[in-house]
Protein backbone atom coordinates (compact mmCIF):
# COMPACT_ATOMS: atom_id res chain seq x y z
CA UNK A 1 0.00 0.00 0.00
CA UNK A 2 2.68 2.12 0.69
CA UNK A 3 4.38 1.73 -2.52
CA UNK A 4 0.90 2.41 -4.26
CA UNK A 5 0.77 5.71 -2.19
CA UNK A 6 3.96 7.16 -2.88
CA UNK A 7 3.62 6.75 -6.25
CA UNK A 8 0.27 8.31 -6.82
CA UNK A 9 1.36 11.13 -4.79
CA UNK A 10 4.59 11.04 -7.08
CA UNK A 11 1.87 11.38 -10.24
CA UNK A 12 0.29 14.59 -8.63
CA UNK A 13 3.41 16.36 -8.30
CA UNK A 14 2.49 19.33 -10.80
CA UNK A 15 3.65 22.65 -10.72
CA UNK A 16 1.26 23.84 -8.44
CA UNK A 17 3.92 25.20 -5.64
CA UNK A 18 3.83 28.28 -6.76
CA UNK A 19 0.73 29.32 -6.29
CA UNK A 20 -1.62 29.59 -3.24
CA UNK A 21 -4.45 26.66 -2.91
CA UNK A 22 -5.02 23.19 -3.19
CA UNK A 23 -6.51 19.53 -4.19
CA UNK A 24 -9.90 19.36 -3.44
CA UNK A 25 -9.31 14.93 -2.68
CA UNK A 26 -12.09 13.45 -3.22
CA UNK A 27 -12.97 15.42 -6.15
CA UNK A 28 -9.26 15.18 -7.83
CA UNK A 29 -9.90 11.19 -6.96
CA UNK A 30 -13.54 10.97 -9.10
CA UNK A 31 -11.97 13.10 -11.69
CA UNK A 32 -9.12 11.03 -12.18
CA UNK A 33 -10.92 7.68 -11.70
CA UNK A 34 -13.70 8.97 -14.39
CA UNK A 35 -10.91 10.32 -16.70
CA UNK A 36 -8.93 6.65 -16.62
CA UNK A 37 -11.94 4.55 -17.24
CA UNK A 38 -13.32 6.68 -20.79
CA UNK A 39 -9.77 5.94 -21.91
CA UNK A 40 -7.54 8.94 -21.27
CA UNK A 41 -3.64 8.33 -20.41
CA UNK A 42 -2.61 8.42 -16.94
CA UNK A 43 -1.25 11.66 -17.90
CA UNK A 44 -4.05 13.09 -19.45
CA UNK A 45 -6.66 12.05 -16.32
CA UNK A 46 -4.08 13.87 -13.96
CA UNK A 47 -4.14 16.77 -15.66
CA UNK A 48 -8.14 16.86 -16.27
CA UNK A 49 -8.38 16.19 -12.24
CA UNK A 50 -6.49 19.06 -11.38
CA UNK A 51 -7.94 21.21 -13.11
CA UNK A 52 -11.00 20.46 -11.58
CA UNK A 53 -10.33 19.93 -8.01
CA UNK A 54 -7.58 22.83 -7.64
CA UNK A 55 -8.85 25.80 -6.11
CA UNK A 56 -6.68 28.72 -5.45
CA UNK A 57 -8.17 29.16 -1.65
CA UNK A 58 -6.53 27.43 1.15
CA UNK A 59 -2.97 26.57 1.96
CA UNK A 60 -2.29 22.77 3.04
CA UNK A 61 0.21 21.83 5.57
CA UNK A 62 3.42 20.04 4.53
CA UNK A 63 4.86 16.95 5.02
CA UNK A 64 7.22 14.45 4.33
CA UNK A 65 6.25 11.00 3.08
CA UNK A 66 8.89 8.51 2.25
CA UNK A 67 11.59 10.60 2.08
CA UNK A 68 9.55 13.65 -0.19
CA UNK A 69 7.93 16.52 1.54
CA UNK A 70 4.67 17.22 -0.16
CA UNK A 71 0.82 18.68 1.14
CA UNK A 72 -1.69 17.10 3.11
CA UNK A 73 -3.90 17.47 -0.17
CA UNK A 74 -1.50 15.93 -2.45
CA UNK A 75 -1.55 12.63 0.27
CA UNK A 76 -5.31 12.65 0.52
CA UNK A 77 -5.70 13.13 -3.23
CA UNK A 78 -3.33 10.25 -3.65
CA UNK A 79 -4.94 7.63 -0.99
CA UNK A 80 -8.21 8.87 -2.77
CA UNK A 81 -7.37 7.36 -5.90
CA UNK A 82 -5.97 4.44 -4.41
CA UNK A 83 -8.95 3.49 -2.72
CA UNK A 84 -11.49 4.51 -5.42
CA UNK A 85 -9.62 3.11 -8.65
CA UNK A 86 -6.57 0.63 -7.50
CA UNK A 87 -6.65 -0.95 -10.93
CA UNK A 88 -4.78 1.89 -12.63
CA UNK A 89 -1.35 0.95 -9.70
Amino acid sequence: MKKYLFGAAALLLLPLSVQAGEILPNLYARVYCESRAMGMTDEQARIQAVDESYITTGDPMTVTVNGTKTTTDVVAAARTVVKRCPQYF
